[in-house]
């Protein structure tokens, strides 16, 4: 494994979770300057979203046995080329049809295929605190493309067209891959293979029980992350400015959250930062915290990608870790992809969203539940 001092992975990483940002917040402000140009309703455009998201979770558990066996380098080298592809085709698209055809192909190895690959990385290259660390640092680097995102790319599609910035947009990803696989050498990115390392096989993670209660939280933790999909309505007056807030809060608390794990270990860092995910959900309805609430929601938010990579290496190893967490991931997605239109639905339904975020409360307040048995299992195994 690297030592601290070899920063080439954690970089290549970090870079790999600054493109996330090209298919997630970058996607978002196309959406209105597209459906006024082409007449789509935004509803039936958006559905582009839900296909690209669910295509990540198909590919996701076939993308972990393929880092297994061949390394993330030469997956990080297709993702560079194909999602580049994918993000062209949005930009010669005219039907609709042919925004969800992009969609599903830039989904097999967009934003789920960098997550697993940027985790992988850093979970193979470091140990311990280290490890730790420098998972809150990596996962940071979404946060971090999204505040370059949100400052550059709403003025470039205003002065030269949507067209022209989904091909910017496919440029950026393209460089970042290419550095990434630049960054990496042939032994950091290596495949895992079977004897080495310690720890489980994949074979052996599917008939522990601690795997499906890891599944559980992680799928219940992804759900609840639905609501910034609708955290601008939600916000009302101010809400660019909330939501810049909310952008920073969230790539700053995911190097405090790699701190906190390496110095408080996993359990009880991790239930700290689940129990305030939890309440931000009853605080912001009240209004009047509502930066406070911001802050809380943000830091737990970013439990997903910087808390469960940390606690599968510790509970399972990194024997086969790229195959492992590539279920606990798609999983993942599947929670996000199932809960964000709910909480759409429950605004349409009910004339706001307050319901929808006490029950994402209490939902994140049960995962302290699972979480803790998992640990507590390790500790006594």
């Amino acid at each position: 494994m690297a030592g601290i001092k070899n920063l080439r992975p954690a970089a290549a990483a970090f870079l790999l979770m600054g493109s996330m940002s090209l298919t997630t917040t970058a996607l978002s402000f196309f959406v209105g300057p597209v459906c006024e140009e082409l007449g789509f309703g935004r509803g039936s455009f958006t559905v582009y979203y839900s296909l690209l998201t669910a295509a990540g979770t198909l590919a996701t558990p076939f993308l972990g046995q393929l880092v297994q066996k061949l390394g993330a380098r030469p997956v990080i080298a297709v993702s560079a080329v194909w999602v580049s592809l994918g993000l062209v085709g949005f930009s010669v698209s005219d039907a609709l049809w042919m925004f969800y055809l992009a969609a599903a192909f830039t989904g097999l190895f967009g934003t789920a295929c960098v997550t697993l690959c940027a985790s992988v990385i850093v979970q193979q290259s470091y140990s311990g605190a280290a490890a730790s660390r420098l998972t809150g640092l990596v996962m940071a680097g979404s946060g971090a493309g999204g505040v370059l995102i949100s400052a550059v790319l709403p003025g470039l599609i205003s002065g030269y067209g949507w067209r022209i910035g989904y091909r910017i947009t496919a440029i950026c990803w393209l460089i970042l891959g290419i550095s990434a696989f630049l960054l990496l050498n042939e032994q950091a990115a290596a495949p895992q293979k079977t004897e080495q390392g310690s720890g489980m096989t994949h074979a052996e993670a599917i008939r522990d029980p601690r795997l499906w209660l890891l599944a559980v939280t992680v799928f219940l933790l992804s759900a609840a992350s639905g609501i910034q999909q609708q955290l601008p309505s939600v916000l009302g007056a101010e809400a660019a400015r909330k939501m810049s807030f909310f952008t920073g809060v969230l790539a700053i608390g995911k190097i405090a959250q790699g701190l906190l794990y390496g110095r408080l270990g996993p359990l009880r860092g991790g239930m700290i930062v689940v129990l305030l995910y939890a309440c931000s959900f009853f605080l912001l309805p009240l209004g009047g915290l509502v930066w406070i609430a911001l802050g809380m929601l943000a830091v737990g938010m970013g439990s997903v990608t910087t808390l469960m990579p940390i606690v599968t290496r510790d509970l399972f190893g990194s024997r086969e870790y790229a195959a492992i967490w590539g279920i606990l991931s798609a999983v993942s997605n599947l929670g996000a992809l199932i809960a964000t239109p709910l909480f759409g639905m429950a605004f349409d339904f009910l004339g706001s969203y307050d319901a929808a975020m006490f029950a994402a409360g209490i939902a994140v307040a049960f995962c302290l539940i699972p979480l803790k048995i998992a640990l507590d299992r390790e500790v006594s195994m």
